[in-house]
Order: C-alpha cells, then structure tokens, then sequence
C-alpha cells in the first residue's frame, strides 16, 4: 500500500480492494448501483487503511467547501460572541463548519480577512461592516458568494441584513430611566456617525423630548466599546458638579466600566447611580449589582443571519431581505428611582 504524506488516499483503497476509483468513490458516497458485497468490501478496506475523506478533493468535486465565513469587528463583545453562536446553531445543524475572523473594525484588517475568507474558498459570508468605508462590502461582493450583514446595515447597500432596532433600544433604555424619575441622564456611546450609534442616540433623544427634556451634550460622552473607555467616560461625568443620577451605556463593556467607575467614587449602584446597558449577556445578571440591558437578540440575529444565507445558498431566496429584530428591556438590580424621588410618569 501507498499514500500520500502518510494518509491513504482513495486510490489506495481502490488498490486494495481491487476495484476501480470510481467504484470506489460510489461505494464511499453511496453513490450509484453496486452491488451489496462491492460496497461492503470498499468499506472495509477504507476501514481497514484509515481511510479519511479530503475536504479538498471534495470540495474540487463539488464546487462547495461547506465552510461559511463570520467577520465582525470585535472578538471581545459578548455580543458577537452570541452572534457566532447562533450562526453556528444552523450552520452545524445543516452540514456547514464555520471560520471566524475579527476585523478589529478596520478597513485594511478587514480586506486582509476578506483575502483570507477568498482563499479558503467559503461558501458565504455573515459580516458586520467597519464602522468608516466600505471596501470590505466591496470586496466580499466580488467574491461572487452570497453575503448577509449582521449587527450593523451597510448604509445604501441593497444586501440581505439582520440587525435590531437600534433606535428603539436607546428609546427603551433612556424611557426606562426617565419612567424612574431620572432627570440627569448621561449618555455613553460609540463614534459619531456609527449606524448603531446614531439610531440609539435617536430613540434616547425621542424617549427624552417626550418628556419635554433636550439631549444635554454636556452629559453625552463618545468612546470606544471597551471596559477601560467606559471607566474614563464615567468618571468624567460623574465629576461633574451636577453629576447624573443616571447612565445610559451604549453596551455592556462600557456599562461595566461605569460600574468601576462608581465604585471608585464610592457612588451606590442602584442608589446613588442607576445604569442601563445597551446589550446584554449572561454574565450580565451576575455581576455585584446585576445590570439592567437591553438585550439586543444577538443569538437571533446569528440564526436568522445564517438561515438567509441557506436560503441563497439553496437557491430559494433572490431578492434581497432586511430583517429588524425588537430588542427586549431586561430590567435589573441596577436601576431604582434618584434617591429621595419617586417615579415620575409622563402625563
């Protein structure tokens, strides 16, 4: 017997059992009429010589690789944490393997994934775009395979996309607070001009103007989505003279950095701070003072994200869909009315 590189090939257990290759790639494939006692003897002999399919050669016959490509552009959020797993809850479940990629959210990093992605020959891509450009969409279409942006809606791009109502999540979580009686509401979000950014900064404005209030800037802080921006940014405002009673976190790292923040300043959470996060995870319920998210079904958002490339894939889907997800307000420990006042309601 021979192989290559040490691993039989098909050609070896053709050898072996004394058949042809093409009989034996039936009797492997189940493929084809032969007889019971062919297909046995093939079988056993794959058995017998370790005999293990290649992925590559299969792919050369078929045209498919199985394989779908997942780029998001933050390896450390819970949410494209949820996001994978849900991708992989259909993806596996119908026959796929998934490769995962983390742009970091910048262009070059992600054409350079996009490259990678091109070369191991996936069979589609789940993507959510960078934040500034939009070569990494660019590129991803030219690789002639179906492609559906998940998180974040590429801005006047007709593609298949699943994200949440961004805007009605920052309505949630400003009017959560605002139904408690807050007043001196700071603002923590993302870069100006994100999608995600500006839609909740759009419901947080519609939840305050319902109130009769006005976005005060002075309360409004732009950072990155870590732990460590979060901090800063809350320590920032809660130094203020009038410090907020109350902080809105565009995600849960950020909102765990104002936990820190509050902790350091030796502020009780929920009595001297209320803070409300803008998504939402497990661990969320378990921290010293469980937060109060907004959970943006980033699980769903994965399925439904890998259920429209089946669709493509499959052929039964050929015009471009958009699906908007209702976020879900998950009211925890960590929000309570200001000190000394009640809930207040709008008339």
């Amino acid at each position: 017997m021979t192989s290559v590189g040490g691993r039989a090939t098909i050609r070896d257990v053709a050898r072996e059992a004394g058949v042809s290759v093409t009989t034996a790639s039936r009797a492997l494939n189940s493929k084809g009429e032969l007889s019971d006692a062919t297909r046995a003897l093939v079988l056993s002999t794959a058995a017998e010589l370790h005999y293990v399919p290649s992925d590559i050669a299969r792919a050369l016959v078929s045209g498919r690789t199985n394989t779908i490509g997942v780029l998001i552009t933050d390896n450390a959020s819970p949410v494209y944490a949820d996001v994978l797993r849900g991708v992989e809850d259909i993806a596996n479940a119908n026959g796929y393997s998934v490769l995962f990629m983390n742009s970091g959210d910048d262009e070059d990093r992600a054409l350079d994934c996009v490259k990678t992605l091109r070369a191991r020959q996936v069979d589609g891509v789940l993507f959510t775009p960078v934040q500034e450009g939009d070569r990494d969409l660019e590129q991803l279409t030219h690789m002639d395979v179906p492609v559906v942006a998940a998180v974040r809606r590429p801005a006047g791009q007709d593609i298949d996309f699943v994200v949440a109502d961004n805007e009605l999540g920052g309505y949630y979580a400003a009017e959560h607070l605002l139904k408690l009686g807050h007043r001196r509401i700071g603002h923590i979000g993302g870069r100006i001009g994100a999608w995600t950014t500006e839609a909740r900064s759009s419901g947080s404005a519609r939840a305050l103007a319902e109130y009769g209030l006005e976005v005060d800037e002075r309360l409004v802080r732009r950072t990155p989505h870590d732990i460590e921006a979060g901090y800063r940014a809350a320590m920032e405002l809660l130094e203020q003279p009038q410090r907020p009673t109350a902080i809105a976190a565009a995600t849960l790292p950020q909102a765990m950095g104002v936990l820190g923040a509050a902790e350091a300043l030796g502020l009780e959470i929920p009595g001297d701070l209320s803070v409300v996060a803008g998504d939402d995870a497990d661990f969320a319920a378990f921290l010293r003072a469980p937060l109060t998210c907004v959970e943006q079904r980033a699980r769903e958002i994965g399925r439904q994200g890998m259920e429209l490339l089946l669709a493509r894939l499959t052929g039964r889907r050929r015009r471009p869909k958009g699906i908007v997800l209702e976020p879900h307000l998950v009211v925890r420990a960590s929000t309570a009315p200001p000190r000394g006042r009640g809930s207040r309601r709008k008339a």
